[in-house]
């Protein structure tokens, strides 16, 4: 009798320890962290990388488009101007500069600029309609699309047909100067788009 209290006192234990080591395991499961999933900001750092680079591509591109060409001041007028590889700029003759091809003098801008003091923009626009009427007298200066006169307070540009080419006037005022441009272009040049860009660099000195 004692041995068989003996051997179900011994199986009771062994049972409630198996049952206690269940019930830890299972809180201890139960409790373990989960851990969320890591967010993944690759893409979105990547885009802002892209995003920055492009803006300083576009920043560079800029300048570098505004700086083109050697800057040059005139030697007969209180003026600069960036001059493009291919081109000379010389005094023509009192007031008045000559920006030419460098192997091809004929081809020219008259470069004339004035004090608002000194003339005012609609005289100065007449001023080069009677010059585009002297180079072709038979045809009526018609208004020029290839100029973009936006960034000036006032402007106009005309142009004529020539025998060798094409001759385009163009006034405009910026802060301190009314700027004349008279350009002679060859149809075998095409230097107009150039001359323009030139032009549009003109600046006082004083």
């Amino acid at each position: 009798m004692k041995k068989n209290l003996f051997l179900f006192s011994s199986a009771l234990m062994i049972a409630m320890l198996l049952a206690a080591c269940g019930t830890a395991a299972t809180v201890e499961e139960d409790t373990e962290p989960v851990e969320a999933p890591a967010e993944d900001t690759t893409a979105s750092k990547d885009e802002s990388v892209e995003e920055s680079t492009e803006d300083t591509t576009t920043s560079e591109d800029e300048s570098v488009e505004e700086a083109a060409g050697t800057l040059i001041q005139s030697d007969e007028q209180n003026y600069e101007l960036h001059v493009l590889d291919g081109y000379e700029l010389t005094a023509e003759e009192p007031n008045k500069d000559s920006l030419y091809v460098s192997d091809n003098s004929a081809v020219f801008m008259r470069i004339e600029t004035f004090s608002p003091e000194d003339i005012d923009f609609a005289s100065a626009t007449e001023s080069m309609k009677q010059t585009l009427k002297a180079v072709n007298p038979d045809t009526e200066a018609v208004e020029a699309s290839n100029f973009d006169g936006a960034n000036f307070k006032q402007s106009a540009a005309f142009e004529v047909p020539s025998t060798e080419g094409s001759v385009t006037g163009i006034v405009y005022e910026n802060d301190k100067l009314i700027v004349r441009l008279t350009i002679f272009d060859d149809n075998t040049v095409n230097a107009t788009e150039d001359f323009i860009s030139m032009g549009k660099t003109i600046q006082s000195v004083e």
